[in-house]
């Protein structure tokens, strides 16, 4: 009784909570997160103080 299980059209607001953690750690370290429209982190980036 498996189900086929279909991405959603529309952004969920569910968050990754390992994700988000990385996210809010680097960028309090000085650093940019640049992400895919899928949430996925592509890019990050030193900025300058």
């Amino acid at each position: 009784m498996a189900e086929n299980r279909e991405p959603k059209s529309e952004k969920s607001n569910v968050v990754n909570l390992a994700l988000y953690r990385a996210k809010k750690a680097l960028e309090k370290d000085g650093f940019e997160v640049v992400e895919n429209p899928d949430g996925k982190i592509t890019l990050v980036i030193r900025l300058a103080k």
